[in-house]
């Protein structure tokens, strides 16, 4: 598969579902199309075209990045937070008259 047209139409599809154990990966990305060579060999290539390749494997081959959940803070914190942010500008600020030399 040779990567061909503009970057932003090199997409990559990936598809699963609950009901089944297997996920689809169909991809027109040469580097996509690379990695999923080296990971799972041809072994799992179900169709490898000129401009595309698609690739049938088991779910619990897929690692996707987990989301984190941003951490909730009370008003204290927050204007603690704010607090310290402002002291750090202060010092950058007041550091500015000091020559380079003389703060290393």
């Amino acid at each position: 598969m040779k990567g061909y047209g503009p970057k932003r139409e090199r997409e990559t599809i990936i598809r699963f579902d609950d009901q089944s154990d297997s996920s689809e990966i169909w991809t027109a990305s040469e580097t996509v199309y690379r990695r999923l060579l080296k990971r799972l060999g041809r072994a799992y290539l179900t169709e490898d075209g000129e401009r595309h390749a698609a690739v049938s494997c088991p779910k619990q081959f897929l690692q996707l990045p987990r989301i984190k959940q941003r951490k909730e803070r009370s008003q204290a914190q927050h204007e603690q937070l704010i607090h310290r942010g402002k002291q750090l500008t202060e010092g950058k600020q007041a550091n500015k008259d000091i020559p380079e030399g003389l703060l290393q």
